[in-house]
Order: structure tokens, then sequence, then C-alpha cells
């Protein structure tokens, strides 16, 4: 970890630390929005990037500092321990050595213990609003940074360490700070249907206006067909609002026109993402290739995942796939559990819209339910990692605090 990361690292606790607990998260979004996930602090083997020492702040804070507050976990609550523990297992078991122990057991204090955090600082309605302005204060710091690396082809972020912003057949793909330039352009499309809600919803309407204008704006500079193919799906389902009590029949066309398509192509349906090529030089036929692979060799990792893919084919190393990427890892136990949290994390926050709430909230229980949505979508072009899993976990504790409102109301 270089010495601007160390020092910025350093501040980001210190503020978690002093700050009232309105301000907790703003920490972990400043540390997604400006530091590479490739700055660590290697001690004994394991690796703490600010996000896993925030971590450590955040659990010391709750337990130490303040009086802990009584979560009630719920049953989604208990789908996220499940995850995390039983993929875990199943990996450690797959690959038979003390580095996937070591490995696992980092993947499990990030998961849940951003999931934890983050369910203890939601509190009421107040703490989402105040969370998303957060994210939205940080889309517009970021966007003119990000457009700056796009024209000038190098980063401001590159303070912090290394970034991986690339030409690809003559065109700049700015990352900003994150791993990749496609996870930069899914975080801030995940986000924008929280911003909407909000703007809907009738609170800072400038401010969230700006931060979707912004938004945009990064996922334009990203160059990458998947964030716009979120951006898209966002659009459509949120546009199923008057209609969200018809979900289950929705949900039931929408696979009998896939089963049809299926039927009458000369290709599998999920040759439809060989198609998606908004940029040129898009990757679709790669993500076809691949998800076509990981049906066809199922009994390779259906039941303890499988150690390599490379064998599949050419450059399916490169799993670009997060439904692939739990069954290659966890098996199909494993992808099954994801799958159900997915499908909850829809339902939930869908049902609490329907619900005799107020009107701000059936817009952001609605705009929970659309981010899970183009969550869905985005898990078919890339496979999370970096910061932008803290936006997962994010998303998740939001569910499981739907999940109490709704049995509450």
């Amino acid at each position: 970890m270089n010495t601007p990361s160390v020092l910025l690292a350093i501040v980001l606790c210190f503020i978690l630390i002093a700050s009232p607990r309105r301000f907790f998260l703003f920490p972990f979004i400043m540390a997604a929005c400006f530091v590479p996930m490739n700055q660590q602090i290697e001690i004994l083997s394991f690796n703490f990037g600010v996000l896993r020492l925030l971590i450590i702040t955040g659990i010391l804070k709750l337990t130490i500092f303040e009086k802990k507050r009584v979560i009630q976990w719920n049953l989604f609550d208990k789908l996220i321990l499940i995850w995390a523990v039983v993929g875990s297992m199943v990996y450690i078991a797959q690959q038979a050595n003390l580095s996937a122990v070591i490995n696992r057991s980092g993947v499990m204090f990030d998961t849940l213990g951003m999931y934890w955090l983050f369910r203890h600082v939601l509190h009421g309605w107040e703490d989402v609003s105040r969370a998303v302005k957060f994210f939205a204060l940080f889309a517009i710091i970021t966007a003119p940074l990000i457009a700056l690396e796009k024209f000038h082809e190098s980063s401001f972020f590159s303070v912090f360490g290394p970034t991986l912003g690339q030409f690809h057949r003559g065109r700049y793909r700015a990352a900003g700070p994150f791993s990749h330039y496609i996870t930069m352009g899914c975080f801030w499309a995940s986000l924008l249907p929280l911003f909407y809600a909000q703007f809907k919803a009738g609170t800072n309407k400038l401010l969230f206006f700006t931060a979707i204008v912004f938004s945009l704006s990064n996922i334009y500079y990203s160059a990458s067909t998947t964030p716009i193919m979120t951006v898209l799906a966002i659009i459509i389902f949120w546009n199923f609002y008057n209609y969200r009590m018809h979900g289950k029949i929705i949900f039931t066309v929408i696979c009998l026109v896939l089963f049809l398509l299926h039927l009458i192509m000369k290709q599998p349906v999920w040759h439809l993402m060989a198609r998606a090529n908004i940029f040129g030089g898009s990757t679709g036929y790669h993500r076809y290739f691949l998800f076509d692979n990981f049906v066809n060799h199922v009994s390779e990792w259906f039941l303890l995942g499988t150690k390599s893919t490379s064998h599949w084919g050419w450059s399916q190393f490169d799993i670009t796939n997060q439904f692939v990427l739990e069954g290659v890892r966890g098996g199909i136990i494993t992808l099954l559990i994801f799958i159900i949290i997915i499908y909850f994390a829809v339902k939930i926050p869908c049902n609490l819209s329907l619900g005799p709430v107020t009107h701000e909230v059936k817009w952001v229980s609605w705009g929970i339910c659309v981010t899970m949505l183009g969550q869905f979508v985005t898990f078919w072009g890339v496979a999370y990692f970096g910061q932008i899993n803290m936006l997962l976990y994010f998303f998740f504790a939001l569910v499981g605090f739907t999940f109490n409102e709704s049995n509450s109301t």
C-alpha cells in the first residue's frame, strides 16, 4: 500500500471512529470510490485493503465504543450467512490447501463483516436516504475526474495505486479507481434506480438529478456494453411500476418467451449474449461461449465446483458471469442459494412497495427492487471483484432492512 493510500486509510478509520453513527457509511463509500483494491497491506499471508481495515474499525466501534443494536435476523439474513459459509466450505474442499482456507477466510470476513455492519446502521428510511446521498455526492465528485482520465488518458486515482484504464481497439476505456472499466461502469449503473427513486420521492431533487447525469457520464466513459445493457434493463424494469402487482405473470411470460426462443433458434437462447455489442469490440461471444461451456461441463462443477475452466477453450479462464463464478467456485448448492437470494432480493422490496406505506417508501422500495433486477442483468456480463462487492453487500443489506420493514407494516 503506497503512502497516499495509507494516509487516506488512517483518515477514513479516524472518521469512522470519531463521527456520529449517521456518517458510518461515508468512509466505506469514499474508500470504494477512490482507492484501487490492489492497495493492500500483507500481514502473515493475510491482505488488508482499505475496506477490510474499515470493517475491523467498524466492528470495534459498534462492539466497544457504542451500544450495540440487536438485529432481528430474518430469513434473508440467514440466506446471506448460508451462502457465504457454504460457498467457502465447498471452495476449501475443492482446493484442499491452506491457501484456499486463507482466501475464503478473507472473503467471508468481507462478506459477513460488511453485511453485518450495514444492517446495523440501517435503522430506518432516513438512514437509507442518507446512504444514497453519500453515493450521489461521490458520483458528482468522481465524474469530472473520470472525464479527465478519458480525455488525458491518465487517471487522478493512480495517486492511490495502479488503475486499469486502457485502450481497446483505438478507444480509451476509463476505469477510475476500479479494478476494471466494466466494474466501474456497472457500479454507477447499479445506483441509478436508487438515485431516481429518491428523486421521485421528492427529496433533494437537484442533488439526485445531478447524480444521475454524472453517473451516466461515468458509464459512458467506461465504454463498455455491460453497463449500458444494465441501464437499458433498468429503464424497462422501472416502467413496470404500475404493473408490479402482476410480477408473477410478467415473470412467467418472460420465461415462456425465452423457452420458445430456445426452441425455434438455431443456437441456444443464451446465444443472445453474443449479439450484445453496443460498443465495437465487445466480448459478447466470449460470454456466450463461457456460459455454453458451463452448461456442457455441468458434471465437472456440479458437486464441488472445479479448480480451473481453462481447458474449456480459448480464454475460458476469464469468468465474466457471476452465476458461472458461483457454480465454478461453490458447486450447484452455492449457485442455487445465490439464485434464491436474488429471487428474494427482488420479491421483498416489490411486495413492500405494494403495501400500506407512504408515497416515499413506495418509490424507494421499488427503486431497491429495480436495483436488484438490474444486478441480475449485470451478472450475465461480469463477475464481481474488487470494491464493487461492497456495493453488492450494501444492496443485500437494504433488502434485509426492507424484509423487517415489510413484516412491521
